[in-house]
């Protein structure tokens, strides 16, 4: 090879080298600036999944609308959703909300911490003193059932399924001794009472002592204030009974009862202090469900044999009061005075006086008397009517107005037995003379009432009166909702001073614990969500801030009236979570009606991180009244705009419903709904 004819071209050799080092400064040059696009790309894609999925909540959140408020139990529906990245999941803990209603005019109730899962409540009622406060667990959620405990010195129990806005699907599922039972509307079981009852569905029931008894019947769905109520449901034992209705009106009553039905309107004398009375005397032959409806308010007894007793209901929902109304029928009164000074006790033509700390019982009715009466008294005292000189209650609560408390009034005349209590925040008393008597069955998460006897202008701290669940795993939360060693949901009521009583029920709150369905996804940061609570689409994207995609739904109008359906949606146990195609296959369970009445302050809080935007939310229209940019804050002068306002001391994480100090019609309901959530079939 001739070597020579071999030569280099410099030119070549640099423009070569030139035209790699230029791609590769345009390469680096397209990296830097994809790495730079990258959080744009990312944010676009995080948009893409959010708007994808609130598109697929909103159709969901439409179907849980429509179930929740027009359904009834076992409706369903299903809806799949298809995420296009990301998680979907449960969050049990970080949902929530409430309700609060006063129902006395000018005054107002709110409540804080009420789902922290620990034992620490907050209340705040700045009007007149606070006696009491009474907590009620609402067994919201499946696999939470209804947990009865009868007293062992009891022979049987009666039970039937609870009435209500709407009825179950089908039976009622209970358990006792490890033996499963099935009931139906209008049936009624007779069970032992030596152990725990457990319900899929709320009972009534009444507890059997021997073979007399007397008692007042709760009606299915008291008035929040008085206790009085127009509609009732008790299983009857074999035998005669006796039922007396008595009101302060002209009525109409309807019964039901085994093969007996009928209607009677009864019309009131006309006199001072007069009441009204209706009585109806049935024989039995099986245990049967007695019915009966009434067009006002009113109290219902029951009695059986010639022996018995109960507590008489005060008019302000209360066992302690200045006013009752007695019934007609032929047996004894037992008035108790707990107070430091005398009472004058009265009624039409007749009257007593009963000494300071003492207890004192009367025939009754005087010989002067043709009817139900009114009875004042010029202290507060405590009232009970029965036959014979034996029977079976449940003492009231001197501090409390309830049957539970601390303070008891006990004259010695009967043997007292202390009931079971939470860390010794409350007790209960049961009073016993002789072996017969009738009580009503309550379930282990009934009112559970602790004494506060304050006035305060701030927060007042009260203990709830079940274990703390602070700090605990999620699996023992919810078992601690399932067994009832925390409240699943709670309602509280509110006692105290209203006019000249100290103890009024004053108002009622309502904490929901509600499951929120999240879809979890990331674009340039970590941590986003669309969620779906308590009627709500929620999201963070972007930023992680917190906005409202859908706000919750309520209804107003026309006039001052305001109505809620609480859509309480909840896991069941077999519910998966996945990224995939997912079916929910949602189910009414329970459509209960919590509050039917005339309310005077109607307030509303979220629990989680969307409380702030919520309320925004709700009362951006607040923006257009003039009343409020002239005088912001001032709900005293707010005068053309109805709706929600946040309250201005406490943040927007809580809402005033604003009339314009008109009273509103307030109706609320809640609607449990249990959701399957599972893999979609390919």
């Amino acid at each position: 090879m001739n070597s020579g004819s071999l030569h280099r071209d410099d030119d070549a050799v640099s423009a070569a080298v030139a035209t790699v080092l230029l791609f590769g400064g345009v390469i680096t040059i397209i990296g830097i600036m994809l790495l730079s696009m990258m959080p744009v790309i990312q944010e676009l894609e995080g948009s893409l999944k959010r708007n994808d999925m609130q598109a697929q909540m909103q159709i969901m959140g439409h179907e849980i609308t429509m179930l929740s408020e027009t359904g009834v139990p076992g409706d369903s529906s299903q809806v799949e959703l298809i995420p296009v990245d990301g998680e979907l999941r449960w969050d049990r803990l970080r949902g929530g909300m409430w309700y609060s209603a006063s129902w006395v005019e000018d005054s107002s109730f709110r409540i804080k911490g009420a789902l922290d899962l620990d034992r620490e409540i907050e209340i705040r009622h700045a009007e007149s003193n606070v006696q009491a406060v009474c907590y009620e667990d609402m067994r919201l959620g499946p696999d939470r059932p209804f947990l009865f405990s009868p007293n062992s010195n009891s022979d049987s129990v009666l039970v039937t399924p609870k009435h209500g806005l709407t009825i179950p699907l089908g039976p009622v599922i209970l358990e006792q001794d490890n033996t499963e039972y099935s009931l139906s509307i209008g049936e009624v079981l007779r069970l032992n009472s030596s152990s725990q009852i457990s319900s899929s569905h709320d009972l009534a029931g009444i507890e059997i002592f021997g073979e007399e008894g007397v008692v007042l019947v709760p009606p299915s769905k008291p008035n929040p204030v008085t206790g009085q109520g127009q509609s009732w449901a008790l299983p009857l034992p074999v035998g005669e009974s006796t039922i007396e209705v008595f009101a302060n009106d002209d009525f109409l009553v309807q019964w039901d009862i085994g093969q007996e039905s009928g209607d009677e309107a009864v019309v009131m004398s006309q006199g001072v202090r007069l009441a009204n009375s209706w009585t109806k005397t049935v024989n039995l032959g099986t245990d049967t469900l007695m019915e009966i409806v009434t067009d006002v308010d009113a109290h219902l007894i029951v009695s059986s044999g010639e022996n018995g007793r109960t507590n008489l209901l005060g008019n302000e929902g209360t066992y302690i009061s200045k006013y009752f109304i007695a019934p007609y029928s032929n047996g004894n009164l037992t008035i108790s005075n707990p107070s430091a000074n005398a009472a004058t006790i009265t009624w039409r033509n007749g009257g007593i006086s009963v000494p300071a700390n003492q207890t004192l019982t009367i025939d009754w009715p005087p010989t002067n008397l043709e009817d139900a009466v009114n009875i004042e008294s010029s202290e507060n005292v405590m009232i009970q009517w029965g036959k014979g000189d034996n029977g079976i209650l449940q003492l009231p609560a001197k501090d409390t107005g309830q049957i539970s408390g601390m303070e008891f009034m006990d004259d010695g005349s009967q043997s007292v037995t202390n009931q079971s209590s939470s860390s010794g925040d409350y007790m209960k008393k049961l009073a016993q003379n002789g072996n017969s008597g009738h009580l009503i069955l309550e379930d282990d998460g009934a009112m559970r009432c602790v004494s506060i006897n304050k006035t305060a202008s701030g927060w007042i701290s009260t203990t709830l009166p079940w274990s703390s669940m602070t700090g605990l795993p999620e699996g023992q939360i919810i078992s601690a909702w399932r067994d009832g060693s925390h409240p699943a949901s709670i309602e509280i009521t509110l006692i105290g001073t209203n006019e000249d009583s100290t103890h009024s029920k004053l108002a009622t709150a309502w904490a929901f614990h509600i499951s929120r369905l999240t879809y979890e996804f990331d674009t340039s940061i970590t941590g986003l969500e669309v969620a779906w609570s308590a009627g709500a689409i929620v999201t963070n994207h972007p930023e992680l801030n917190p906005a409202i995609l859908v706000g919750p739904v309520d209804r107003q109008g026309p006039g001052p009236r305001f109505s809620a359906t609480v859509p309480s949606l909840h896991p069941t146990s077999t519910s998966v979570v996945g990224s995939g195609s997912m079916n929910l296959d949602i189910e009414l369970s329970m459509r209960e009606s919590l509050a039917s009445t005339t309310a005077y302050d109607v307030r509303r809080g979220w629990v989680g991180p969307y409380g702030d935007a919520i309320a925004s939310w709700s009362s951006s229209n607040l923006d257009s009244s003039e009343d409020w940019i002239v005088n912001p804050g001032r709900l005293d002068l707010l005068y053309d705009y109805v709706g929600w306002v946040p309250v201005p001391s406490h943040g927007p994480s809580e809402a005033v419903w604003h009339s314009a100090g008109v009273p509103v019609q307030f109706n609320l309901q809640i609607s449990s709904l249990d959701v399957e959530l599972t893999e979609a079939s390919t």
